[in-house]
């Protein structure tokens, strides 16, 4: 990083901003061209990396991407006025099913709010379920005065 003072190395800060972030931009190569997509989300932070998780369908663009090529790119930020906090990170992402599946879509609706609410099974059944192991994260903050 350019400039260290902006660098966030602190992983609680970095969690944080994932906690007060809507969405995550998931970057994925299609070998000719990147391909950026804004998802719902849900995470765990265990040891020093999150796990991140999102869904979608089983077909499309998004979907036949990913079942190519696992290896993908988020990022996450929190903007208010001029100071912002950014984060990315590199992982592996890969299909659940059964038991899996249904953990990262709670783990989804926890983060969007919505703890309670049970995954009917035949949602669950019906969507894609993604985990990414991460990797590598930064992060980083800028505001006015830096």
């Amino acid at each position: 990083m350019r400039k260290q003072l902006r660098e966030i190395t602190d992983k609680e800060e970095i969690k944080d901003l994932f906690r007060n972030t809507d969405v995550i931009r998931l970057g994925i190569s299609d070998d000719k061209q990147p391909y950026v997509v804004p998802v719902s989300f849900g995470f765990d932070w265990s040891d020093e990396q999150p796990t991140f998780y999102f869904h979608g369908a089983r077909e499309g663009k998004k979907f036949e991407l990913l079942t190519k090529n696992p290896f993908v790119c988020v990022e996450g930020d929190n903007f208010y006025r001029y100071k912002k906090t950014a984060a990315s990170a590199i992982g592996r992402c890969r299909l659940l099913d059964g038991g899996e599946a249904e953990r990262g879509l709670k783990k989804i609706l926890e983060h969007c709010g919505y703890a309670e609410t049970a995954v009917p099974e035949k949602c669950a059944a019906n969507t894609a379920v993604f985990e990414i192991a991460v990797e590598q994260i930064s992060g980083k903050r800028r505001d006015t005065h830096n």
